[in-house]
Order: C-alpha cells, then sequence, then structure tokens
C-alpha cells in the first residue's frame, strides 16, 4: 500500500492522534515518520515518534531511536513513551539513556516504559537512577541575584517581585497586620471581609 505524508498528516494532526490507525498506515509510512520527526513542529515530531512506536515489531525502532536523542525533552518524551510498545530488546536499545536523561520528565516516563526483566545494561542504568540523589531546591544567592529556579525579575533577598511591597497580595482596602491583613482585632474588617462588610 502506498502511503502519502498527506495520509500520515490526516492521521497525525488531530490534536487526539489515532495511533490504531497510524499503525494500519504499516511500514510504508516510515519515510515520513522520519521527516516529522526531524522537522522544526515539535507537537507533531512527538506524535510521530510515538505512532512510529506502535507498528509492528521494532520496525519503528530507529524514528523512536532519532527522538530518544533530541535536544527536546517532549520529544525524549513521547520517544520513552513509544518504547513501551516495542519488543522488549529494542525498547531496552531506546531506554537505556533515557532512564538516566537529565530531564525528570523523560526519566518518569522512560522508568515506567522498562520491560520485564530488562537486560543488564538497562537494569544497571535503572538501579543507577534510582540511587541518584534527588535535584536540590535553589538555594538564595548572595546580593539580590536571581537564584536558579526563581522567576524573572524575582528578587532572592525578599521573595517579592520588582514592585511589590509589603502589602503584596491584600485586597483594596485591606491593611497589613497580624492575620492575612486584617489589622488587630480593634477595628479593622474581619478575615474574609471587605471594609464596610460586618
Amino acid at each position: 500500500m502506498s502511503v502519502s505524508m498527506r495520509d500520515v498528516r490526516k492521521v497525525l494532526d488531530p490534536e487526539e492522534p489515532d495511533y490504531s490507525a497510524a499503525a494500519r498506515l504499516g511500514t510504508a509510512s516510515l519515510p515520513h515518520l522520519r521527516t516529522l520527526v526531524a522537522g522544526d513542529d515539535p507537537l507533531l515530531a512527538a506524535k510521530a515518534a510515538y505512532a512510529a512506536g506502535q507498528l509492528e515489531g521494532d520496525t519503528g525502532q530507529d524514528v523512536v531511536t532519532t527522538a530518544a536523542q533530541s535536544d527536546d525533552p517532549s520529544l525524549r518524551v513521547a520517544a520513552a513513551s513509544a518504547a513501551a510498545s516495542l519488543p522488549p530488546a529494542s525498547a531496552a536499545a531506546v531506554l537505556t539513556d533515557l532512564v538516566a536523561d537529565d530531564d525528570p520528565g523523560v526519566r518518569k516516563v522512560a522508568l515506567a516504559a522498562v520491560p520485564e526483566n530488562p537486560p543488564t545494561e538497562l537494569a544497571d542504568r535503572v538501579q543507577q537512577a534510582a540511587l541518584a540523589p534527588p535535584a536540590m531546591p535553589a538555594e538564595p544567592v548572595p546580593n539580590g541575584e536571581q537564584p536558579l529556579g526563581a522567576m524573572p525579575g524575582e528578587r532572592a533577598d525578599s521573595g517579592l517581585m520588582p514592585g511589590e511591597g509589603p502589602t503584596a497580595g491584600l485586597m483594596p482596602g485591606e491593611e497589613p497586620g497580624t492575620e492575612r491583613g486584617m489589622g488587630d482585632s480593634g477595628g479593622g474588617p474581619k478575615p474574609g471581609k471587605m471594609p464596610g462588610e460586618e
């Protein structure tokens, strides 16, 4: 059966592709799936990588492997997910590097896709990944420089965004005080009430 790029795109373009229809296109779809994985549309590339994993046997392994070597973590996630549909030896070949990926999302999907009784090399990588220390939260950086993991403009010394002061997060009419800006119990509004509400 002859398969065109148009046939492949018809299956993959919807927001939720019909991957069983993609699998029915068979190996004739592989050149188009390769092109899409190498293309500049990350979402379509991820769908193509996953579709390659749905082809019978290990016929799509080279396309999934190409996706697994991408700089784009979303494409590596798709490759890890696709590997779960490959025969165990092919899945192991794709997953060996992904289980130790720098991106935690890639690692999570890759670890979930590891076949039962994996080859020794993959089993060793899985064990190393399990023993790796979790990422530590960013430490405050002295002198108000932007800390790792902070939002752009966030100041390390105060936790406030530019322009925010000590009253940040208060509703109009609320004043800083002991309980979410509600002042003391003497005359300010009650918690959850605006001025004038009882």
